[in-house]
């Protein structure tokens, strides 16, 4: 989305029109929209605009964000349209789309598929921590992946075991900033209100079958908080780890302590 010649960039700019993209391009919004439904609107990918408004409109690396005005939040009842005989998509007026952590696992996700249809039989790929793994792993029966604890990195608090899949992370620790007025945001909202989530979980972690699946489960348990995630995780059959705010952990059965 930081570059303006990728088709994400015109399909934001065009919002409102029909626009064609690319393969891949057409892939990812057709995979976050059904993330959308799976969720039932607790994942909602067109909120770029609101993310941009409280500050986060430039990439990381470039400059602390800072908070601008933005029109009122216009609510998840938008819906992307989907043209797959043209590869084309119509996004709503006012709405941008935001490939975020969705964007990352199915990153993961076609260089796995990719590396498999070329023969490769042990294969890790990691992007920005998340991870997804296929075939045998080389020091072992299985994959064991750690879960770190998000206050102190150095260490775990749990880890997976799986023989293929993947696991991914999503935090408030991160990508946090300040706004002029003192307000916190973080870049994890709430399709609810449009906002920096109000949560008592900093960190959740998940593991499932694919990456982009991982990414969206682990950011809708975090902004349910810790009265739902659990339930959440285990009604989509995905094992997952907690933490709180004051560095208590939960956990789904499946989970082996580190």
């Amino acid at each position: 989305r930081f570059i303006p010649s990728s088709d994400i960039a015109q399909l934001n700019r065009n919002a409102g029109c029909v626009t064609i993209v690319s393969a891949d391009c057409y892939k990812l919004i057709d995979t976050a929209v059904k993330a959308q439904t799976l969720t039932a609107g607790r994942f909602n990918p067109l909120m770029l605009t609101q993310l941009q408004g409280l500050g986060y409109d430039r990439s990381w690396d470039e400059r602390e964000p800072v908070e601008r005005a933005f029109d009122s939040y216009p609510g998840s009842q938008h819906q992307v349209l989907l043209y797959p005989e043209i590869s084309a998509v119509r996004i709503p007026e006012q709405t941008a789309f935001d490939p975020g952590g969705i964007g990352k696992g199915l990153a993961a996700d076609m260089a796995v598929d990719l590396l498999v249809a070329n023969g490769a039989t042990t294969i890790s790929v990691e992007l920005g921590g998340d991870l997804r793994v296929h075939g045998k792993c080389w020091y072992g029966s299985s994959w064991r992946v750690g879960v770190a604890d998000p206050f102190h990195p150095q260490s775990n608090v749990g880890s997976f075991t799986i023989d293929r899949g993947a696991v991914a992370t999503s935090s408030t620790l991160r990508r946090r900033w300040t706004s002029s007025d003192g307000t916190q945001h973080h870049h994890l909202l709430d399709p609810r209100t449009g906002r920096s989530a109000q949560t008592d979980l900093v960190a959740v972690t998940t593991c499932t079958s694919t990456g982009w699946w991982a990414e969206v489960l682990a950011k809708t348990a975090l902004i349910a908080g810790s009265a739902e995630a659990i339930q959440l995780l285990d009604g989509h059959e995905t094992s997952g780890l907690v933490v709180t705010t004051d560095g208590n952990t939960m956990s789904t059965t499946e989970l082996v302590p580190a």
